[in-house]
């Protein structure tokens, strides 16, 4: 096999740093759009209920997605809406714990802790008037529930491993599911904005694994 030369040699690199840093930043922005593209493609699976084929893509890797990748990006677009509902309780004077639960399309705001505190109801008229936040809890909980339910499946793997019968194997992947689905939640309390669903795919493997013997309930 001829191996071809480099486009871009280091020498052309010391030469014009210039064309070369474009060359490269060319690629990173391709890369991305590729991300941002198998990103969006998973977004409208999940929206149309297509999770099986959204999981069959993301196994296969054909999207350009994978579980790191969806971890990165959900930590990342936490940041913003973390920022902006933690000021925003702060200011409304929400010192305790606050619950946004998915409720008929919409997200609605509710506390045990002081159910009448006036400022959860200036919290809801502000979630109300800001669909494009309330777009933006849709897709984070989505994700951050399909990102669970991929690593439930990585999960099933070692049990498979551990030569778990497949009728155990499908009870677990089907419980984590009806599970992981159903929480559709966040958290929001001095600490920040939290996904109740995020983490907890490890729980549950933990706790299957301790059912079946695999580890003793004192380890």
């Amino acid at each position: 096999m001829q191996i071809q030369p480099s486009k871009t040699s280091l020498f052309d690199y010391l030469n014009n740093t210039s064309d070369a840093d474009a060359a490269l930043q060319s690629v990173v922005d391709a890369q991305k759009n590729n991300i941002y593209a198998g990103l969006a493609e998973v977004e409208n699976n999940l929206a149309t209920g297509n999770v099986d084929d959204a999981l069959d893509r993301l196994k296969s890797g054909e999207n350009g997605i994978n579980l790191q990748t969806l971890d990165n990006m959900l930590s990342f677009n936490m940041r913003g809406v973390t920022e902006d509902l933690t000021d925003l309780a702060k200011d409304l004077g929400l010192t305790f714990d606050v619950k946004l639960a998915q409720e008929d399309g919409a997200w609605v705001v509710s506390s045990e802790h002081d159910p009448e505190h006036k400022g959860l109801a200036q919290l809801q008229q502000y979630l109300d008037r800001n669909p494009k936040l309330q777009s933006k809890l849709d897709d984070l909980n989505a994700l951050s529930e399909f990102y669970e339910l991929g690593q439930s499946q990585e999960y099933a793997k070692e049990l498979q491993t551990a030569d778990v019968h497949e009728d155990d194997v499908v009870t677990y992947l089907t419980q984590s599911r009806e599970y992981l689905f159903s929480l559709d939640s966040f958290y929001l309390s001095d600490a920040g904005l939290s996904i109740t669903s995020r983490g907890e795919s490890e729980g549950l493997f933990e706790q299957v694994k301790t059912t079946l013997g695999l580890v003793s309930e004192e380890d």
